[in-house]
């Protein structure tokens, strides 16, 4: 072989190599396999899998649910599909602890099913290449979920990380009283003392003075509770929008310009109230200290008028009826502002679902999942087992109501079946069947934020992904800033802080980076809108 054959060969096999490691590098990035299916997998059709197969899984359980692979749910989907789970999950901060070590180890599960990422963990481990991308595998075998793509505009837009990627599926929920914060009314203490419910924050004031002055609970002790929260912060869902500041961790948008909630003149004027109240005893004085069974045991006394929490947790009380007799305070307005505007909450619930890398069936996997997506799949993971853990009321299925064995209520028995009770598993809570329980309580409080709160929802601020840059610079300011304004909050309403210093602390905010925190959360926005 001469001198210039020998070139040329060397040249060619290194083209080859370049060619085969762009090409990996092309299979990674998209996150799909490039080869067709494999000769087991089905297009379409059940079973997904001709042969049965077996992957992991890892999620967050509740308390109440058994193992996963005691479930109805799992056992249903497995004889559909002839797929199969081996599970690791656990609950709460364990199983958070769980994930991360995971992803350090790169010990991965094929599945993660109720996996609970944020935002910032999903640019991240799908930069890493830890979760694969989705949207290839979505366009070709997810149809349920492209259908609800079309309903809901927003949709790909907030689950479509800055690199153009979907690295984790959603849960979606428009049921009418998940979509607001509520805030509770004790209808007792109305009826009582002969009054109205209020519209303004001066007759809020009026009401609650009232409670305080004229025994509401008529025990004939001065132990009324005018208003109480779990924290000051809870607060600042329902009462803050009636001084103009609709906001969403600090974050709200006007006319596509991102603001800062805590440095406004509305969040001054909304504080100022709060320490009218405090001062006149009318909000609960342990509000900033009090523990959360301390708070609850106050509505179970009967001594609290206004709370922000469902009041059969509250009061607890065993017959749900009771709770018809808990109206909603309306949206307020006040002084300098006149619009009632009430939070709304998204309803895409992301970070639910992901396929890892060492998932050697992502086209099977994703047929599997896409089910949740389907109103069968939906109903069967949030409701169990037709049958079994619900049944219709009547032949004209316009009606239905969950079923439970005998020494235990519905919600423990449905917990047995359903991972979607309990657990945030992808599935759709789609109003024009979940209504349709047999709840006339439920249907009464949905009654209740249809007409009164949805008319004057507004949505604060888009659900928005920090690049990995971004986040890192966020996770720096963020801690410092929040601690000050929880601080700052709890030392203006009380008083230990004069409203001289406002200007201070607003300076103050500023030189711990509220201005860079709005650019970075700017920018974000303008990609989201711009991706819409």
């Amino acid at each position: 072989m001469n001198k210039n054959r020998s070139i040329m060969f060397i040249f060619t096999i290194f083209l080859l190599l370049g060619t085969l490691l762009a090409g990996c590098k092309s299979g990674e990035k998209t996150g799909t396999k490039k080869d067709a299916p494999p000769e087991n997998f089905n297009n379409t059709g059940y079973p997904i899998v001709n042969e049965p197969i077996t992957l992991t899984m890892m999620g967050q359980s509740s308390p109440l649910q058994p193992e996963w692979s005691e479930m109805g749910f799992f056992k249903e989907m497995n004889k559909m599909t002839n797929m199969d789970f081996k599970f690791k999950t656990s609950t709460s901060d364990q199983f958070q602890q769980q994930k991360q070590l995971a992803f350090a180890s790169q010990e991965l599960p094929d599945v993660f099913f109720g996996g609970m990422f944020t935002p910032a963990e999903e640019v991240d481990y799908g930069s890493q290449g830890l979760l694969i991308p989705l949207e290839d595998l979505i366009d070709q075998y997810a149809p349920n979920l492209k259908k609800i793509m079309e309903q809901f505009p927003d949709l790909k837009a907030s689950i479509t990380a800055p690199d153009g990627h979907i690295y984790t599926l959603p849960g979606l929920d428009n049921l009418s009283h998940s979509m607001t914060p509520l805030m509770w009314m004790n209808g007792y203490w109305l009826e009582n003392l002969g009054v109205e419910r209020p519209q303004t924050t001066g007759e809020f004031y009026e009401l609650l003075k009232t409670f305080k002055e004229k025994d509401a609970n008529k025990n004939g002790e001065d132990d009324e509770i005018p208003l109480s929260a779990s924290s000051i912060a809870e607060l600042r869902y329902n009462l803050l929008p009636a001084f103009g500041i609709n906001q969403s961790n600090g974050l709200m948008v006007d006319n596509d310009k991102v603001e800062f909630a805590f440095i406004q003149d509305g969040y001054k004027e909304y504080l100022e109230y709060l320490k009218r109240l405090y001062d006149e005893k009318l909000l609960d004085p342990q509000v900033f200290s009090h523990t959360w069974e301390q708070y609850v045991a106050k509505g179970a006394e009967n001594k609290v008028g206004v709370f922000p929490t469902w009041p059969i947790v509250m009061i607890g009380f065993a017959d749900v009826t009771e709770a018809a007799k808990y109206p909603l305070l309306p949206p307020l307005t006040s002084p300098n502002f006149d619009k009632k505007v009430v939070t709304q909450f998204s309803e895409i619930k992301r970070g639910r679902f992901a396929i890892t890398n060492k998932n050697k069936y992502p086209e099977a996997t994703m047929r599997w999942v896409d089910y949740m997506y389907s109103p069968e799949g939906s109903i069967l993971a949030r409701l169990g087992v037709e049958g079994k853990n619900w049944e219709w009321v009547d032949d004209s299925q316009s009606a239905w109501q969950l079923l439970a064995p005998e020494g235990m209520n519905t919600t423990q028995a449905n917990a047995q079946d359903a991972p979607g009770a309990g657990s945030a598993v992808p599935m759709v809570i789609d109003k024009e069947f979940f209504l349709k329980e047999d709840n006339p309580t439920i249907h009464t409080i949905a009654g209740w934020v249809e007409d009164e709160y949805l008319p004057h929802a507004e949505l604060p601020f888009p659900q928005v992904y920090l690049t990995v840059e971004e986040q890192e610079r966020i996770n720096t300011l963020r801690p410092d800033i929040d601690s000050y304004i929880e601080q700052m909050e709890a030392k203006f309403v009380s008083g230990e802080t004069p409203f001289r210093d406002w200007d201070k602390a607003v300076s103050t905010l500023n030189k711990m980076g509220v201005e860079e925190l709005v650019k970075i959360n700017q920018a974000a926005y303008d990609r989201w809108a711009e991706s819409k």
